[in-house]
């Protein structure tokens, strides 16, 4: 019975010191800890290549330093496309969408431009601090 009670005791005890350390990291940490961040949906844009213009009005994505970017880049014909500053290169082909994906970690203002037959800047990134 003695045992049994201090079994009981310390397993509640155990239980305690578990119950307030979670509750102490959950008011050190706020809003935002690594165990508890949410995942934030993706800065999308749909960006169409025609005879190595961009279509629509865009002229610059601006995104904030930790977005994570998904471009979906689709073209009427072959187009190599090359995002300076983070190095990204990727090919499409005609009426075959590609995704340019990344996390924004550079601040700055950064040209996204054609290679092939002609270097051509087709717009601009710009991202900004969070």
């Amino acid at each position: 019975m003695i045992v049994s009670r201090m079994r009981s005791g310390m397993i509640f005890h155990l239980i305690s010191a578990g119950w307030l350390a979670v509750s102490g990291l959950m008011v050190v940490c706020g809003n935002w800890c690594p165990a508890a961040a949410q995942v934030a949906e993706p800065k999308r844009f749909d960006l169409r290549i025609e005879n190595d213009r961009l279509s629509g009005d865009l002229k610059v994505i601006r995104v904030r330093r930790g977005d994570v970017v998904e471009i979906n880049w689709s073209a009427n014909r072959r187009t190599v496309l090359h995002l300076h500053g983070y190095d990204i290169e990727t090919t499409v082909e005609p009426d075959k969408p590609r995704i340019m994906s990344f996390t924004a970690r550079a601040t700055g203002r950064f040209p996204i431009e054609t290679h092939g037959r002609q270097h051509s800047i087709l717009i601009y990134l710009e991202v900004y601090p969070p």
